[in-house]
């Protein structure tokens, strides 16, 4: 398993947690799960999430140009952007 961050940036916030999974659609789905099992966004969680699982699953992450283990997703949701980088981290013991 490896370990990934995740940022999301959405209505001025900066959201930032770390799942293991086996690979970074595994994360993003898990940090979905969360959101809506948790509301951390209120209302708009299930929407962000819906929307992010959609680009990131059924259009496929995003490799971020230029980066190695950096990927993107996007999901407009009630006229915001929100914006989640997702990111291969290395663990330091």
């Amino acid at each position: 398993m490896n370990l990934y961050t995740l940022v999301l940036d959405f209505h001025g916030g900066t959201y930032i947690t770390q799942f293991e999974a086996d690979a970074p659609t595994d994360a993003v789905a898990a940090w979905c799960k969360e959101l809506e099992d948790e509301q951390l966004l209120g209302e708009a969680s299930f929407p962000v999430a819906e929307g992010i699982m959609i680009d990131a699953i059924e259009n496929h992450l995003v490799e971020v140009e230029g980066l190695h283990g950096a990927w993107c997703a996007a999901a407009s949701v009630n006229g915001n952007l929100a914006l989640l980088n997702v990111i291969i981290t290395q663990r330091i013991d």
